[in-house]
């Protein structure tokens, strides 16, 4: 089969195009950027890379592919924090670069969009914190505007020319090939790295807050799953370990992986941030078979060697 990949340079992208090579599919992969990562890099290498940008269609017509492709849409601005900084280049990459994507689709004649959303486009339900996809949404970030206008945008253009889609909406995604020295991306990734490089943890919001944790090995093969499904495209997915874990169930399992004391300091939150919520995946497990495989424990332990071993 035949991928393309949008945002090809990042984390979950290089990690999608690892996967899909590793079982013999032909991958093209578009960034506005190579990545400055040495990991990221070899993998680029095997892949047919094309330097885009996705807010630009011009930019997008240059890019040659294979019709009958699925394409993986992994490209914009992921931080909640940083839409409120720039909310102008926020809408550009999410919304503008959706629309984009999906003329670009039509134009090389793509038959499939799977689509990376966030749990963030939910509406927080403090009664009944285990979301569905059938749970309201509505997004409190300028991130979730932008993502659940795109969400739409993938819904209604796309059907209406005839390309078929799927979106992810995935919860707190962490792992090997995320970047160690982004302060605004990845929960997870953050409290590691601040744990195992700093005196004091600064966290911003509260400790009572929970969530849900996925390792990127998990996201991985439920994409795989759903790039190569016939049958239930036009769907919304769920993508999460289906589990509830605490900040302060966090920082002990970091603390013990790392085994060190943590000093932790609790800041200002994110505005729009939730207090808590965690997945129902009953859906994708039904549709896809897909059951997520590593727990919190395991997936930390092979983060924290895999820094280790990365260490600029």
């Amino acid at each position: 089969m035949n991928i393309i990949v949008t945002g090809g340079s990042g984390f979950l992208g290089c990690n999608l195009a690892k996967k899909f090579l590793s079982k013999g599919h032909h991958v093209t992969t578009l960034d506005i950027n190579v990545s400055k990562y040495k990991f990221r890099k070899e993998i680029l290498k095997k892949t047919k890379f094309f330097k885009t940008n996705i807010t630009s269609i011009e930019s997008l017509k240059k890019v040659k592919v294979k019709p009958n492709s699925v394409l993986l849409h992994c490209a914009g601005q992921p931080s909640a924090a940083l839409s409120f900084k720039n909310p102008q280049d926020d809408l550009k990459k999410n919304i503008l670069g959706m629309i984009n994507i999906i003329n670009f689709a039509s134009m090389k004649k793509i038959k499939k969009i799977v689509f990376a959303s966030s749990f963030n486009v939910y509406q927080e339900n403090k009664l009944t914190p285990k979301l569905k996809e059938t749970s309201n949404c509505d997004p409190k970030s300028l991130l979730s505007i932008s993502k659940f206008a795109a969400e739409n945008y993938l819904k209604i253009y796309a059907s209406h020319l005839n390309i078929k889609w799927n979106i992810l909406r995935m919860f707190n995604v962490y792992g090997p090939g995320q970047d160690p020295n982004n302060p605004n991306l990845g929960m997870i990734s953050i409290f590691l790295n601040m744990a195992k490089n700093n005196p004091t943890l600064n966290v911003k919001g509260s400790l009572k807050r929970f969530r849900d944790f996925i390792y990127i090995d998990d996201v991985v093969e439920a994409w795989y799953k759903i790039a190569l499904d016939k049958k239930n495209f036009n769907k919304i997915y769920n993508l999460g370990s289906g589990s509830k874990v605490t900040l302060i169930q966090l920082f002990k399992i970091i603390s013990d992986t790392i085994n060190k004391k943590l000093n932790i300091k609790v800041r200002k939150g994110t505005p729009g941030d939730f207090l808590g919520c965690y997945s129902d995946i009953s859906k994708i497990k039904k549709d896809l078979k897909f059951f997520p495989k590593t727990n919190l424990k395991i997936g930390l332990k092979k983060f924290d060697i895999w820094l280790d071993e990365n260490k600029k």
